[in-house]
């Protein structure tokens, strides 16, 4: 039954990692695509209207450098903000819930295997020793 259980518990702990891995990596798209479309929608909006106010000043070259420069400011300002990765506090408890099941698992089975020699021989003798093979083999291969 606690095998079970275990295997249970490591299951609806990597769906829940699963799920807040999905849910971070669509916030980031999300985030990444607003900042494009942000981006596309204000260039072109305000292009125009402060192209024609500073090249009154400053002549037509130098008001493109002036837009240039604050439009590349934006886009690195909103590709930092897309990039930028958080780790969900609970996707990492749900990654730890996950491994510490499977390592129980890993424990109750290797114990179920060095048992089954012993409660299958009819001699002790014979049964201890075929469960001390079985236990260096489930650590040799534990270890690995």
């Amino acid at each position: 039954m606690r095998l079970i259980s275990l295997l249970r518990l490591a299951a609806q702990a990597e769906t829940l990692r699963w799920k807040r891995t999905g849910r971070g990596v669509a916030i980031q798209a999300a985030l990444g695509a607003g900042a494009a479309v942000f981006g596309l929608m204000l260039l072109i909006m305000l292009h125009v209207a402060a192209l024609i106010w500073l090249a009154r000043d400053q002549g037509g070259a130098g008001a493109a450098l002036i837009i240039a420069a604050v439009d590349l400011v934006v886009a690195g300002l909103l590709g930092w903000l897309a990039a930028r990765h958080a780790e969900d506090p609970i996707q990492v408890e749900a990654q730890r819930v996950r491994d510490d099941a499977l390592r129980q698992v890993g424990d109750t089975a290797s114990r179920a295997m060095m048992l089954a020699p012993l409660l299958r021989s009819r001699s002790v003798k014979k049964g201890l020793l075929g469960a001390a093979v079985t236990a260096a083999v489930v650590g040799f291969i534990a270890k690995r």
